[in-house]
């Protein structure tokens, strides 16, 4: 629910309000498991931790989200999180991205049980009413205009972009669609998308041993049932398109369509996009014309999977300029031997981070005084967790590739898939009465 700006690959910054942990003594376990039903289970074990937090990793995000049903997804996302957990409340918060939405609670080992109890209803589906639905529309509204104030309108501008790019749409009513959502709606929205049972990935970390969670999360998760399914892909229109939006900002999105995560091609291209990401924050000039700037692999459809450059544009910059600054990172990306030489250190550090976990007292050490052992341990679950959902059966391949991978690999991939010709435009502006 709190505003953030969009994930790129491999990467999840989240305050958890917990008190500070004493530091664990022995490395992280994983455990990944999958019950009966479907769902798969990471249990992420932090010896001496007192600190248990969940995380519930679901297939619904902004860029499948249906035709003039822009952000149902995320007014989904905060109805069932007041089906049990009320406004005030710092034990809970969730989170809608392009390609799928979290839901987390942060707990203790003395009341894991209750969290996990929360995460079972979320799951099982409590009707939703009235009242939530009158409060929450605001609520998610008020997020889009946070970020369009911050400049950091990119998972937003995804929603629109897919409003677009699957649709045909020249204007993306981000709010207006939360607007005229009605309950019978937006509550047959929920039960038809939300829980698609073997793409949801539950996990659990801190210090709870696997064998004692195990048990209790067979018994309370693997019994749920659930009929809903992903959506079906759309003939997508496509192309390049200069849209409107009711968001008082300026956003510009570059696509381009890649192989999914199980193609030879993609862990090459994930490096592309940490590649850009260095060369887009150390770009002085840009940041003179845009707010944050984002790339990355990862942005999944119903269609496929895209390659994105993402920019908030600054008052006063022109689209023009924007798209040219990002078309030359682009563009060294596929021809600069010294834009990828930092290739292999990128692809090792990727596929560390995919089959390591890191030890959180050095990172305590390593962290700002406000960061408790807590939050620490919050964010190796959640980027853990979000690995396995993203990545799945192909995380072993993708890790192994990526430990290889060289400089010729990034620009043999980049040349082939990120080329102008297939590049797809979208510029966002405020429709002229927004």
């Amino acid at each position: 629910m709190k505003p953030t700006a969009l994930c790129t690959t491999l990467t999840l910054t989240m305050v958890l309000g917990l008190a500070c942990q004493r530091a664990p003594v022995a490395q992280p376990q994983a455990d990944i498991s999958s019950l009966e039903n479907g769902i798969r289970v990471v249990v992420l074990h932090v010896p001496g931790s007192t600190s248990a937090s969940i995380f519930t990793y679901l297939p619904m995000g902004l860029a499948g989200d249906g035709t003039d049903e822009a952000q149902w997804s995320h007014l989904v996302e905060h109805l069932v999180l007041r089906t049990t957990i009320p406004v005030a409340s710092q034990e809970a918060n969730a989170e809608t991205l392009p390609d799928h939405m979290r839901l987390d609670f942060y707990g203790t080992t003395r009341n894991w049980e209750e969290g996990l109890s929360h995460h079972a209803q979320w799951l099982e589906g409590i009707p939703f009413t009235e009242g939530s639905l009158l409060a929450e529309k605001p609520a998610v509204k008020s997020e889009c205009d946070h970020v369009a104030r911050n400049l950091a309108t990119h998972k937003f501008a995804s929603a629109a972009w897919a409003q677009g790019y699957r649709f045909g749409r020249r204007h993306a009513a981000i709010k207006g669609d939360v607007d005229r959502a009605s309950l019978s709606e937006i509550q047959r929205y929920r039960d038809e998308r939300l829980v698609v049972l073997d793409k949801t990935v539950v996990c659990i970390v801190g210090g709870l041993e696997v064998n004692t969670v195990r048990p209790i999360v067979t018994d309370r998760l693997g019994k749920i049932t659930s009929e809903a399914k992903a959506p079906a892909p759309v003939q997508a229109p496509g192309g390049s398109r200069d849209m409107t939006w009711d968001l008082d900002a300026r956003h510009l999105l570059l696509t381009w369509p890649i192989p999914d995560v199980g193609a030879d091609d993609y862990p090459a291209l994930l490096v592309a996009g940490q590649l850009l990401m260095m060369g887009l924050f150390q770009d002085q000039e840009l940041k003179a014309l845009t707010g944050m700037a984002l790339a990355g692999a990862d942005l999944a459809t119903p269609e496929g999977t895209f390659f994105y450059v993402s920019a908030s544009l600054q008052p006063g910059a022109s689209f023009e300029a924007v798209r040219g600054k990002l078309a030359q990172h682009v563009q060294a990306v596929r021809s600069d031997e010294q834009s990828v030489s930092q290739a292999p250190q990128f692809g090792r550090q990727l596929s560390q981070s995919m089959t390591s976990i890191p030890d959180p007292a050095m990172l305590k050490a390593q962290a700002p005084p406000n960061m408790t052992q807590a939050m620490i341990e919050g964010n190796l679950g959640l980027q853990y967790a979000m690995q396995e959902y993203r990545y799945g059966s192909h995380r072993t391949a993708i890790a192994e590739a990526l430990a290889a991978i060289t400089a010729g690999d990034v620009r043999q991939a980049a040349e082939q898939y990120l080329t102008p010709e297939e590049a797809a435009v979208c510029t966002l502006r405020p429709k002229p009465d927004t």
